[in-house]
């Protein structure tokens, strides 16, 4: 089968509009000198790589939706039963090969590794001269590597092994069958480490939000805990723990998700948003979904100030501690301030299914609706306190109860005001104990951020924890939408 942009590359064309998408030609009639003429050339197509990761269908809402909703941290929402309907179908697990937002979601992401291989494909065949220096070349390809490894790690959590596509296939290429996942997986974990032995630990002002060495480890450590490479967790973490960037816990936990948040101490990969979505950034052009949406999405309805999907659940109120500060700053509950007003669920303007809780992380207000449907609050893929956890869960599991273990654990509990787990607290403590309160702070800690689904998953605990709502081993694993299928011959989930 001869097909060189199978549907999902087709897909995202559709989905982006033309001047969102880098226009080149086929692969094997490029030459570099078609585009990649300078440093600047070589630098806006790096640019373009990171932008597909900023749009509405990918972390702009969408992404994050799937995986809040599947794993039982929000509900749909919106309003009705008929405002987004895809959504629920992983409430319950019972989700269909036609899924509109699967749909999306891949599309998006075989998008992203579409854009990271014009890169490698194209700045590793520049010379070298002038502003183009070798430094400048190894860290472009560096940040493009980074990002294919990145839609790569979406796709195998998603549909399982997916077809190695370590270039852009020629117009008369045929199409690769489906790889493993353990032979994803081991293409996964080789970007990474090559991004992170060539990118640098921090960049200029100029040149905040790309991808850096510390990013690479961090993801790797994560890829790692799905996988139960625990010695290897412990590798990743120490090394972003001891960065030169100097990654550190916020002050507050509740400025991490709002401006004050951006590019912070804490922030170790982040989506770079900007307040207009016609404004300009280092990852994107004008209107090209330069704004983060999910605040005006997931806000809860007041007047003009959100659409109340994504909300909340009573599950993941009930999991905080009494006196974690962080409940206060990750949900609205009946009676918080709320703009200039109380938040009332059972307020008429308040859609009636959106549950009793309102979504707060990212969510900033504007209930005059002056920022248009944008807000410039980035998105945090990976920030230091995962790592401070993951930290004191590979701690655990390679020696049990310890200091080790503790300490990065303890660091998270007290800025979220609650007390230290030790041996006055937590008398005749277990390593299976203990493994079952950090996997509970981590669904305080990183609450409606995309990572409870596969936190359990990889853990072995899916249907200890979703059983109810209909979920069976396996289902982890979506449907690969059925066009993609047809035209690939692939063998779907």
């Amino acid at each position: 089968m001869k097909k060189y942009i199978f549907l999902s590359l087709l897909t995202v064309v559709m989905l982006l509009g033309c001047e969102d998408f880098i226009e080149l030609d086929p692969q094997d009639q490029l030459t570099s000198t078609a585009f990649y003429k300078s440093a600047a050339d070589a630098i806006s197509a790096t640019n373009a790589a990171y932008d597909g990761v900023q749009h509405l269908n990918y972390y702009g809402f969408n992404y994050p939706d799937i995986l809040n909703i599947a794993g039982g941290d929000a509900i749909k929402g919106g309003f009705g039963a008929g405002d987004r309907p895809a959504y629920l179908e992983f409430e319950t697990f019972n989700i269909t090969d036609n899924n509109l937002r699967i749909g999306e979601f891949y599309a998006m992401a075989w998008g992203g590794v579409n854009r990271a291989n014009q890169v490698l494909d194209n700045v590793s065949l520049m010379e070298v001269e002038g502003d183009f220096t070798e430094a400048l070349k190894t860290r472009l390809l560096g940040e493009a590597t980074f990002l294919r490894a990145l839609h790569y790690t979406n796709l195998v959590l998603g549909f399982g092994g997916m077809p190695i596509y370590s270039s852009v296939p020629g117009i008369d290429d045929e199409v690769l069958p489906r790889a493993t996942i353990e032979e994803t997986w081991a293409f996964i974990i080789q970007d990474f480490s090559d991004a992170a032995s060539i990118l640098p630990d921090s960049y200029d002002a100029a040149n905040t939000g790309r991808a850096t060495k510390g990013a690479a480890n961090a993801m790797l450590a994560r890829i790692n805990s799905f996988r139960g490479e625990w010695g290897q967790v412990n590798t990743y973490t120490d090394l972003v723990i001891n960065s030169p960037a100097g990654y550190d816990l916020a002050p507050t936990f509740a400025e991490n998700f709002d401006e004050r948040g951006n590019n912070n101490i804490e922030s170790i990969f982040e989506i770079q948003y900007t307040l207009s979505n016609t404004s300009l950034d280092i990852w994107s052009a004008a209107g090209d979904w330069n704004s983060n949406f999910i605040a005006k999405y997931s806000a809860p309805q007041v007047g003009n100030a959100g659409w109340a999907t994504m909300s909340p659940t009573q599950e993941l109120v009930d999991a905080f501690e009494a006196g974690d500060i962080r409940l206060g700053e990750t949900v609205y509950q009946p009676g918080d301030q709320y703009g200039d007003g109380i938040f009332d669920p059972n307020d008429g303007s308040h859609f009636e299914n959106a549950g009793l809780y309102g979504h707060k992380k990212l969510t900033g207000l504007d209930f005059a609706n002056n920022a248009g449907n944008g807000f410039d609050y980035n998105y945090k893929i990976i920030r230091f306190a995962d790592i401070l956890l993951l930290k004191a869960e590979a701690e655990n599991e390679l020696n049990g109860v310890s200091a080790n273990a503790l300490a990065p654990l303890n660091r998270i509990r007290a800025r979220a005001g609650l007390l230290p787990v030790n041996d006055t607290n937590n008398p005749g403590l277990t390593q299976d104990g203990l493994r079952d309160i950090i996997l509970g702070e981590r669904r305080s800690e990183l609450a409606m951020e995309g990572l409870r689904f596969y936190d359990v998953i990889y853990r072995g605990r899916g249907t200890e924890f979703f059983g109810a709502r209909g979920y069976q081993p396996g289902e982890e694993i979506f449907p690969i939408p059925p066009s993609e299928i047809s035209q690939t011959g692939w063998p779907q989930n």
